[in-house]
C-alpha cells in the first residue's frame, strides 16, 4: 500500500518559500494524495506478490464487434469446438471466429421465420453443431449445411429458449413454459410441474456430471436425469439454482444466497460471502478455466474471477456478459450483450505511472538496488523508491524542494545516486529510519564535489566507481569519495555521453554522439577511439549494452549494431527489426533482446540475431509489442542513462512516455503448441464450397476454373502474428507467404493429381512452420484430354504404322512359321525314334536278360555263371540307359519340372538294391519351365557319373539330393556320407570320363559346377545354372 505520511508533507511545506515552490509542492503532494486510493485498488485487483514491481497479473481485454465481421454486437453464446474454433450467436446470425476473423453462416431463410436471432447453441457430436433459431426451431449444421432437426415436429410452439446435449446423445431444451424437454433420437419427453420441475420464468441450466448424469436446473429445482429417469437433488440449500460443469466432473450449482459444489454426491458451499453476486441481480453464466479459476457472468454487476476463496470483478468494456468460455491457449472469451466479443488475456507487464501511484507520468531512469527495490528518476515527481507494495518518494535533509531527478543508479556500496539538473544526490538503501507517521523515509542528499550543474548519464561498475556525464560535454569517474573529471589529455574530447557499458573483463566503454566509441585502458587511464564501421558513420548513439556471452551491442538511430570492430553488423528493418531507431536495449533470462524503440518495444533471440549476421538474406522473427498486449501506441524514450534494466525476478523495464513498464517475460523453454491449422474448403466455378474430408480425395471436373481453397490456422492469443505459408505441389515451384489471406485462388490447373500443403506457425516461436495440412486434388481432364481420347489416337496411329509395314512383316512371319513347321518334324521324329527305342531295341535287351536269367537257373558252371551275371547286370544297366536315352529324346519330357521328377525317379531306381538310402527333397520347388534337350542331356549325364562314382567308391549308406529354384537359377546338390576322397587328387588322375567330363559338360551349357570332398568326410557335387538360356555363362568353380 502507498505510504504517505504527515511528516513528509510537512517537510515539502517547509521547503517551498516561493510560489513556484508552493505550486510544485501542491502538485507533487496532490497527485500523490489523489492516487492512493487508485494504486490501493490497483493491487487490489492483483494477485498477492512479495514486490510491487512482480505484479504482472490480472488481464489484458480486447474486444471484436461488427466492424471486425461479427455479425452483430450482441451476442447470446459462445462455445468451442473440437478442433478449436469459437463458434459464436449473435442476434443477426452465426459466425465462426479462428482468432483473426470471423466466418458467417447464413441460416436458411425458412428455418427463421422469426428472425435471424440465434438463441442457443450446442454440439451435438464432433461434426454437428446444434442452434435454437428465432423462428422456435432447432437446426443442425453439419458439415456446413443447414438441416431442421427431426425433433422439430414434436416440438411445435414449445418456445424454446436453453439447449444442452448430454453425455448420452440427447437433447435437453428448456422452454419459456417453465418446462424442459427431452429428446433421445426416437421420442420427446416433457418434465414439468408434475416432476418438480418449475423454472418460473427463470431459465433452465444443463450441466454433465460425473456418472454419465445431466443436472438439470431451474428456478428453485435442483436435479439429475439417468437411465432411471429425472431426479430431485435433496441435500441443496438456497433458491434461485444455476449449474455448471466442473472441470473435475463434479458441478457447481449457484443459488441466490452462495456458491456450491456437487462432487461425488456431496454438497458443499464454496462462497458465501456478503459480495455474492447473485443476491442481487443473478447469474447469467459460469465457467471454470484451466487454472481453476471460476469465472462468473452476472446480468447487472458484470464479470468477477473466484480463486482459492478470493471473488474478484474482472474490469470490462461493457457490464453484460451473456456467455463464457475459453480457447485453445487458455485465453477466456465472453459474449456481451451489445459489446461483441471480448477475450481476457492474461497481462504480463505492469506499467508504472500515475495511474499506479507515481507522482508524475513520465520517468527517465529505472534501476534496482541490491535489496530489489526498484527506483525510477520520476523527473518532477523526484525519486521513487517500490518495494513490498510500497511506495516511498525520497525527501530532501535539507530545507528544500525535491529536485528534478532525470537519472538514477544504484552502486555496489549500498547507495542509490540519483542525477539532477541541479547536481549530484545520493541516498541509502536502507534509508534513514521512520518518519513521524510511522514506515521508513529515504533523505537525498547533495554531492557537494560536482557543484549545481546538469547531471545526464549515470553508470555503476562492478568494481563501486561511479561515472558521471554532466553538461552536455563532462565525464568523470566517482572514486573512493574523489571526482576525476577526463580531459582531451586523457583522450576524452568533451563531448556529449550516450551511453555508458561494462564488460566481463571491467572495460569501460563509452558511446559519444558522434558515431564513435570510446574504452578506457585501465591501465593507462586513458581512452582509445573506435570509429564506427565505415556502414555506419555519421549514426547517432543512443545507449551501450553488453549481453550475457560478453557481446556489445549498440543502439543507434540507423538501427541495432552488433560491435565486432570492423566486422560490426547493422540490423535494420530490412533484416527483420521493426523499427531502426533503437534506444534503449536490454537482456532477459531466456537469452532474448529486448529493445525500446520509436515504434515501440520488441524481442528477438540472440541465436537468431547472431545466424542472421553470418547469413545474408536471412530475417530475423522480432515480436513487435502492440495491440495483443493492449500496448498500442507505446513509444520509446530517449531518457538518462541507465534508461531500461534486469530485475533479478527475471523482469525487464523500460521508460516509456506513458511511463515505467516491466514486462514478465515468457519462458522460451515452454514453447506454445503447434497451432492448428485447417483445409476449411474447396470451390470451383464460383459455385457452393465442398467441405473436404479428413484423408480423402477431392476430384475437380474438367473446365473448373477458378479454383479457390479457403484455409485458416488458429491464433487466439497473438493472431496478428500469425505466418501461413502455402504451396499446391504439382503446380507451386515453392512455398507462398499467404500474408494476411486465407484463401488461394488458381485460375486454371492441368489435369492430374496435386496436394495443397498450409504450414503454419507463430512468429512469437522463432519457428514458422510448426504445425501442417493437406489435401489431394485430383482434377479432372477433357474429353480430348482423357486416357480413352489418347488411347483412340494412338491406336489410330498404330493402325497406319501396322499397314505400312504388312508387306515387310509378312516375310518375315513366313520365314518364322517354316521354321516352326521344322521344327515341329523335328519333334515328330524324335518321337518316332523314342518309340522305336522302346518298341524295338528295348524288347531286344530285355529279352537278352531274360534269357541270361534263366540260363543262371539251369546251373551252369562256375566260369559260366559268372559270364552269365555279367551279361544279366549289362543288359540292367543297358535298359537303365535307353529309359534315359528314350526319356530324353521324347519332346514331351520338355520342362525343368520334367527333369527334376525324372532325376529323383531315376536316382532311387538306380540305388534301389545297392543298400544306399537315396533321399531326394526340393521338387516340389522347380517351375514348370521350358527346358532344351542339350542342358537335359548333360545334366541326366552328371547325375549318373554322380551316382555311379558314389556307388562304387564312397561306401555311403546315404545320399541326398536337394533341388532348389531360386531368382532364376536351378540348383542341384547331390551328397553322400561316405569315406570321401581328395579333390585335387581325383582330377588328376581322372581319364576324361570322370571328374573332368563333369566341368566340360557343365561348361558347354553355362553352369556353375562344384565338388567339395575331403577324405573322411563324405562328397558334395553342386550344379548351378539359370533357367533360361539367354543368361551369360557363369563363371566355373573348381
Amino acid at each position: 500500500m502507498l505510504e504517505m505520511t504527515p511528516h513528509s508533507l510537512m517537510q515539502k511545506s517547509a521547503c517551498a518559500p516561493s510560489w513556484l515552490g508552493l505550486r510544485r509542492w501542491f502538485c507533487v503532494g496532490y497527485a500523490v494524495l489523489v492516487r492512493l486510493v487508485t494504486f490501493d485498488s490497483w493491487l487490489d485487483a492483483q494477485e498477492a506478490s512479495p514486490n510491487l514491481h512482480t505484479r504482472t497479473s490480472g488481464f489484458i481485454t480486447r474486444g471484436w464487434d461488427a466492424e471486425d465481421g461479427l455479425p452483430h454486437n450482441a451476442v447470446n453464446k459462445v462455445i468451442r469446438d473440437r478442433h478449436g474454433f469459437l463458434w459464436v450467436a449473435t442476434q443477426l446470425g452465426l459466425a465462426r471466429f479462428d482468432g483473426r476473423q470471423f466466418v458467417t453462416y447464413r441460416v436458411p431463410d425458412d428455418f427463421t421465420l422469426g428472425g435471424y436471432n440465434i438463441r442457443a447453441l450446442a454440439l451435438e457430436d464432433d461434426h454437428t453443431l446444434l442452434m435454437l433459431t428465432g423462428g422456435d426451431k432447432l437446426v443442425r449444421l453439419r458439415d456446413g449445411v443447414f438441416e431442421l432437426h427431426p425433433a422439430n415436429g414434436k416440438m411445435e410452439g414449445s418456445r424454446m429458449r436453453e439447449l444442452a446435449v448430454d453425455e448420452n446423445g440427447d437433447i435437453w431444451i428448456g422452454t419459456e413454459t417453465s418446462k424442459c424437454l427431452r429428446w433421445n433420437g426416437n421420442e420427446l419427453q416433457t418434465f414439468g410441474a408434475a416432476e418438480g420441475v418449475n423454472a418460473r420464468g427463470a431459465s433452465f441450466t444443463f450441466a454433465n456430471g460425473q456418472q454419465k448424469r445431466l443436472w438439470v436446473a431451474g428456478g428453485d429445482f435442483l436435479g439429475w436425469h439417468d437411465e432411471e429417469g429425472l431426479h430431485e437433488y435433496a441435500h441443496k440449500t438456497g433458491n434461485s439454482f444455476y449449474v455448471a460443469p466442473a472441470r473435475s466432473g463434479g458441478v457447481w450449482v449457484a443459488a441466490r444466497e452462495h456458491l456450491a459444489k456437487i462432487e461425488n454426491n456431496r454438497w458443499r458451499i464454496v462462497y458465501s460471502e456478503t459480495d455474492w453476486p447473485a443476491r442481487r441481480l443473478g447469474i447469467q453464466d459460469i465457467f471454470e478455466a484451466d487454472d481453476g479459476a471460476l469465472w462468473i457472468a452476472t446480468k447487472r454487476d458484470g464479470v468477477f474471477r473466484l480463486v482459492d476463496g478470493v471473488l474478484t470483478h474482472v474490469p470490462m468494456p461493457q457490464e453484460r456478459a451473456m456467455s463464457i468460455t475459453d480457447d485453445i491457449d487458455g485465453n477466456v472469451w465472453l459474449g456481451m450483450h451489445g459489446g461483441g466479443l471480448v477475450r481476457a488475456k492474461p497481462q504480463r507487464h505492469v506499467l508504472l505511472n500515475t495511474a499506479a501511484g507515481l507522482p508524475s507520468d513520465v520517468s527517465s531512469s529505472v534501476c534496482e538496488d541490491g535489496n530489489g527495490a526498484l527506483w525510477c528518476a520520476n523527473q518532477s515527481g523526484g525519486l521513487v523508491r517500490m518495494k513490498n507494495g510500497n511506495i516511498s518518494i525520497a525527501t530532501m535533509a535539507a530545507a528544500e524542494s525535491i529536485p528534478y531527478i532525470s537519472s538514477v543508479c544504484a552502486d555496489k556500496h549500498g547507495r542509490i545516486w540519483a542525477g539532477s539538473v541541479s547536481g549530484l544526490y545520493w541516498t541509502t538503501v536502507k534509508g534513514n529510519g521512520p518518519h513521524d507517521g510511522g514506515g521508513e523515509r529515504w533523505l537525498l542528499q547533495h554531492y557537494a564535489g560536482l557543484g549545481k550543474v546538469n547531471v545526464q548519464s549515470l553508470f555503476c561498475a562492478s568494481n563501486g566507481d561511479l561515472w558521471v556525464s554532466w553538461g552536455g560535454r563532462h565525464l568523470g569517474v566517482l572514486r573512493a569519495g574523489k571526482m576525476h573529471e577526463f580531459t582531451q589529455t586523457d583522450g576524452f574530447h568533451g563531448e556529449r555521453v550516450m551511453g555508458i557499458a561494462e564488460r566481463k573483463n571491467g572495460e569501460i566503454w563509452i558511446g559519444i554522439v558522434r558515431d564513435t566509441l570510446l574504452r578506457f585502458d585501465q591501465n593507462t587511464g586513458k581512452f582509445e577511439q573506435h570509429p564506427l564501421h565505415d556502414s555506419t558513420r555519421f549514426n547517432r548513439i543512443h545507449s551501450l549494452f553488453v549481453d550475457s556471452e560478453d557481446r556489445l551491442w549498440i543502439g543507434t538511430i540507423q538501427g541495432l549494431l552488433l560491435w565486432r570492430g570492423n566486422e560490426s553488423r547493422l540490423f535494420t528493418q530490412a533484416d527483420g527489426l521493426p523499427d531502426e531507431t533503437i534506444n534503449q536495449v536490454v537482456e532477459d533470462d531466456y537469452r532474448r533482446l529486448w529493445v525500446n524503440s520509436r515504434r515501440g518495444i520488441f524481442h528477438a533471440s540472440t541465436k537468431q540475431l547472431l545466424a542472421v549476421a553470418d547469413t545474408p538474406g536471412k530475417k530475423v522473427s522480432a515480436i513487435l509489442l502492440g495491440h495483443d498486449e493492449n500496448l498500442d501506441g507505446i513509444s520509446g524514450l530517449l531518457g538518462s542513462q541507465p534508461m531500461s534494466c534486469k530485475t533479478r525476478d527475471g523482469r525487464v523495464w523500460f521508460i516509456t512516455y506513458r511511463g515505467v513498464i516491466g514486462f514478465d517475460p515468457p519462458d522460451s523453454r515452454e514453447a506454445r503448441k503447434p497451432l492448428p491449422v485447417y483445409i476449411d474448403a474447396i470451390a470451383a466455378n464460383g459455385r457452393a464450397p465442398i467441405i473436404p474430408a479428413p484423408g480423402a480425395e477431392t476430384r475437380i471436373p474438367s473446365g473448373a476454373i477458378p479454383l479457390e481453397i479457403r484455409f485458416t490456422a488458429l491464433n487466439f492469443s497473438t493472431p496478428e502474428r500469425t505466418q501461413i505459408w502455402r504451396m499446391l505441389e504439382g503446380y507451386d515451384p515453392e512455398w507462398i507467404d499467404a500474408g494476411g489471406e486465407r484463401k488461394a485462388i488458381y485460375p486454371r490447373l492441368p489435369p492430374g493429381r496435386y496436394v495443397f500443403r498450409v504450414q503454419a506457425g507463430d512468429s512469437d516461436s522463432g519457428i514458422l512452420t510448426q504445425s501442417e495440412a493437406s489435401l489431394i486434388i485430383i482434377v479432372a481432364a477433357a474429353w480430348w484430354q482423357t486416357w480413352w481420347a489418347r488411347t483412340f489416337a494412338l491406336l489410330v496411329f498404330a493402325t497406319i504404322v501396322a499397314w505400312c509395314a504388312r508387306r515387310m512383316s509378312f516375310r518375315i512371319l513366313k520365314r518364322r512359321l517354316r521354321r516352326l513347321e521344322h521344327e515341329h518334324a523335328l519333334d515328330r521324329e524324335r518321337t518316332r525314334i523314342a518309340h522305336d527305342l522302346h518298341d524295338d531295341l528295348g524288347g531286344h535287351t530285355t529279352q537278352i536278360s531274360f534269357v541270361a536269367n534263366r540260363l543262371l537257373r539251369q546251373s551252369p558252371t562256375l566260369a559260366q555263371q559268372e559270364l552269365l551275371t555279367r551279361l544279366t547286370s549289362l543288359a540292367h544297366q543297358l535298359v537303365e540307359d535307353l529309359h534315359r536315352i528314350i526319356w530324353t529324346v521324347d519332346p514331351q519330357n520338355n520342362s525343368w519340372e520334367d527333369l527334376a521328377t525324372y532325376i529323383a525317379r531315376y536316382a532311387q531306381r538306380r540305388l534301389a538294391g545297392t543298400g544306399i538310402a537315396c533321399i531326394v527333397e526340393g521338387i516340389e520347388n522347380i517351375p514348370d519351365l521350358p527346358l532344351t534337350p542339350e542342358v537335359q542331356h548333360h545334366l541326366l549325364a552328371v547325375t549318373k557319373e554322380a551316382l555311379n562314382n558314389m556307388q562304387k567308391h564312397s561306401h555311403a549308406d546315404r545320399v541326398t539330393i536337394r533341388l532348389s529354384a531360386n531368382e532364376g537359377l536351378f540348383r542341384m546338390s547331390i551328397n553322400d556320407n561316405g569315406q570321401g576322397f581328395d579333390v585335387a587328387a581325383a582330377v588328376g588322375e581322372d581319364d576324361g570320363n570322370g571328374l573332368r567330363n563333369m566341368h566340360t559338360r557343365m561348361k558347354e551349357i553355362g553352369a556353375n559346377i562344384k565338388i567339395e570332398s575331403s577324405p573322411g568326410a563324405g562328397a558334395q557335387i553342386s550344379v548351378e545354372l539359370p533357367f533360361r538360356r539367354d543368361h551369360p555363362p557363369l563363371s566355373q568353380h573348381q
